[in-house]
């Protein structure tokens, strides 16, 4: 991925996201959008904002899953990253016949981090909300951008999904942070571990965070109950990734979703639900981690991808999505 520093950019795999070990996210960019703008925040117009994720990247994933529940496409723009970073980092997909992406300009990410803020030293991280009236990031904040996405365009809402209801904010929060250290972030520690302690620290959660995931879901279609929240979106995208990415190459060997009945059939369901099937690319995901992460892949060789069982879960849950609660 490389960074930036003073505004200049660094490459080179050395520098790559996890070549030092795990490292906390650099959220710099802030800024807020309102449905009702004031002196503190941008306006919630349609066309003004463009959206880019990556393929590889979860929270980018958990955005463009609420992105396309709530069918945002005619008020925001979305553009993604190429799968795999290389000495410029993540590079933008661009048209044939282009030289650039039309809506920022740009042909790598870190431009638009140079664009913002010229001496700007970090990561040039996705999620990223552009402004293209301003020509500036909105914010590289996942929680922010998640929040706008949730919230602040609902004029322009093809489908009205609430992944963040205020009735359940606490135990919304409380899950997200037992996902986060049991699950969701446990396997990027694993996979970035650079002694034994710590890789079996956090593969010890994951061992005993999958069964008690299975034990919810066998009794509930939801982390929460009767109702899609962040916390499922955040849940979702990990289990999508695991068997194929970080059981065998972050050394996530301790579990195997597929041999989770309750799992699969909750992936089954989440993937029948408005927009999210259309979110997630296997091969691209993978070719994202196995050949951008070149100090745990040197030969960046991707393997061939495991059977997904979630495709084979029962009818009933596959057509259950169409029972969804829209509140």
């Amino acid at each position: 991925m490389g960074r930036l520093s003073d505004g200049r950019w660094q490459g080179g795999d050395q520098l790559q996201i996890g070549a030092q070990g795990w490292e906390p996210r650099q959220e710099l960019l802030r800024g807020s959008i309102k449905a009702k703008a004031d002196d503190n925040s941008r306006p919630a117009v349609a066309g003004r904002y463009h959206l880019i994720d990556c393929p590889g990247c979860p929270l980018s994933h958990r955005v463009s899953i609420a992105f396309h529940m709530k069918g945002l496409g005619s008020a925001i723009s979305r553009a993604q990253v190429l799968p795999v970073m290389g000495e410029n980092g993540r590079e933008l997909f661009i048209p044939d016949g282009e030289k650039s992406d039309v809506h920022t300009g740009a042909r790598y990410l870190y431009e638009l981090y140079q664009a913002t803020d010229a001496a700007y030293t970090g990561r040039a991280s996705t999620p990223v909300l552009w402004d293209k009236h301003d020509r500036k990031i909105v914010s590289n904040s996942y929680d922010e951008i998640f929040g706008i996405v949730n919230s602040e365009f609902n004029a322009f809402a093809a489908r009205d999904f609430d992944f963040r209801p205020p009735e359940v904010g606490d135990q919304l929060q409380a899950e997200l942070a037992w996902l986060g250290a049991g699950f969701t972030g446990a396997v990027y520690r694993c996979g970035f571990a650079l002694d034994q302690s710590t890789y079996d620290t956090y593969a010890a959660a994951i061992a005993r965070t999958v069964p008690l995931i299975e034990e919810k879901l066998s009794s509930h279609r939801y982390l929460l109950g009767d109702r899609v929240t962040e916390a499922d979106l955040a849940l979702l995208v990990t289990l999508l990734r695991y068997d194929a990415i970080y059981a065998p190459l972050f050394k996530c060997t301790s579990q195997r979703i597929a041999d989770w009945p309750a799992i699969c059939a909750y992936v089954s369901h989440m993937l029948s639900l408005p927009g999210v099937a259309d979110t997630f690319d296997l091969s691209r995901s993978m070719a994202h981690y196995f050949v951008s992460h070149a100090h745990l892949n040197p030969k960046r060789i991707i393997p061939a991808a495991p059977a997904q069982p979630w495709f084979e879960a029962p009818q009933e849950a596959r057509s259950a999505g169409e029972e969804v609660l829209i509140r």
